[in-house]
């Protein structure tokens, strides 16, 4: 089986269930996104390949994500129509959250609470949002390995004094070769760095003789500085995009 055929075909179910929420309860995704995932193997095994134009003719010929929903709900809105699908909002649910969820201290539970329970509550959403990113690193490094070796090499230059900056050709080759960030996302990766270096580059205010000389001394100097910080500019741009995409992939892999 062809490996990017394969991510072409996941990326289409990723796209096909994100059109069916609203349309479509999670036991209805399911079961149509298995479906529909046997219908496009089918089609692939009759195919005379599994290359990639191939299967994307294939996919082509289901519709877009969006018409492919649209023929399995004939128009059906959870949101407005479907009221036996969307049980009532239960009474107890319009009552205010007690104090240790946040809701208002009142009486006796309010002298118990004591001053320091907003402290408490800071550090444990601090620890819950921690976990979360950790947990996201790991997602991204885990699906999209290439991407997250790109945005690591990426840090490392940020720290100019290291004399690390010569790792980002490496990082620029992968982000240039990855199939996760689209063309603007490649732009701003590999251009805004380069940006950065030459403007850095060009603030340098010492002397040299020879241009070989001016460029080596005003790139080692100020060039990867600019050249740093424009990395971890593009370090906190990339890593949401390719999160997201992992997310979607990590989805489409659960429900399939």
């Amino acid at each position: 089986m062809n490996q990017r055929s394969e991510q072409l075909v996941l990326d289409y179910l990723s796209e096909v269930g994100l059109a069916s929420y609203g349309h479509l309860t999670a036991k209805e995704r399911t079961a149509f996104l298995a479906e529909l995932r046997s219908k496009i193997d089918e089609r692939r095994r009759a195919a005379p390949d599994d290359h990639v134009d191939t299967v994307r003719g294939i996919l082509r010929g289901f519709g877009s994500a969006e018409d492919v929903v649209e023929r399995e709900c004939g128009g059906r809105n959870l949101d407005l129509e479907d009221n036996e699908l969307i049980p009532d909002r239960p009474q107890h649910a319009n009552r205010p959250p007690p104090p240790w969820r946040g809701g208002p201290s009142m009486g006796l539970m309010g002298l118990l609470e004591g001053p320091g329970q907003t402290d408490t509550d800071v550090r444990r959403k601090a620890r819950t949002k921690s976990t979360g990113t950790l947990r996201g690193i790991a997602l991204v490094v885990r699906t999209h390995p290439a991407e997250a070796a790109a945005l690591g090499l990426m840090l490392l230059t940020v720290p100019w004094w290291m004399d690390l900056a010569f790792v980002w050709v490496l990082a620029a080759v992968l982000v240039a070769l990855s199939q996760v960030w689209n063309g603007r996302d490649t732009w701003i990766g590999i251009g805004l760095p380069l940006l950065a270096c030459v403007f850095g580059m060009a603030l340098w205010t010492g002397d040299a003789r020879y241009i070989d000389e001016y460029v080596l001394e005003s790139l080692t100097a100020t060039g990867v500085v600019g050249l740093g910080l424009a990395n971890l500019v593009c370090v906190l741009y990339l890593f949401p995009r390719v999160l997201r995409a992992a997310r979607r992939k990590e989805a489409v892999v659960r429900t399939v």
